[in-house]
């Protein structure tokens, strides 16, 4: 492998771990939505009155956001495999 090609591969990993870490953040995000659906349906199905137009979002919110938060963390998994796998090559 010459020297060019360890440069581009080098290049290549700090693109991916930059999308990673923005991959992380839109986790964290879709949990965030997830948490205010928790609240939302606590407040609404739960509290002194209940609202079924605050709890029935906040179901869908927590979903939403589960979903969501399952798919990014497959793909942070994924691209941190294949950044370990990018390394591996750099290293022989």
């Amino acid at each position: 492998m010459n020297a060019m090609e360890k440069r581009r591969l080098s290049e290549e990993v700090k693109l991916q771990m930059k999308a990673l870490k923005r991959i992380q953040h839109w986790r964290a995000i879709a949990l965030g939505i997830s948490a205010v659906g928790v609240a939302a349906v606590y407040t609404g199905l739960f509290g002194e009155t209940r609202n079924l137009l605050l709890g029935i979002p906040g179901i869908a919110a927590i979903l939403a956001g589960l979903i969501c938060a399952i798919v990014l963390n497959l793909g942070i998994r994924n691209g941190r495999r294949n950044v370990g796998k990018i390394l591996d090559v750099l290293e022989q």
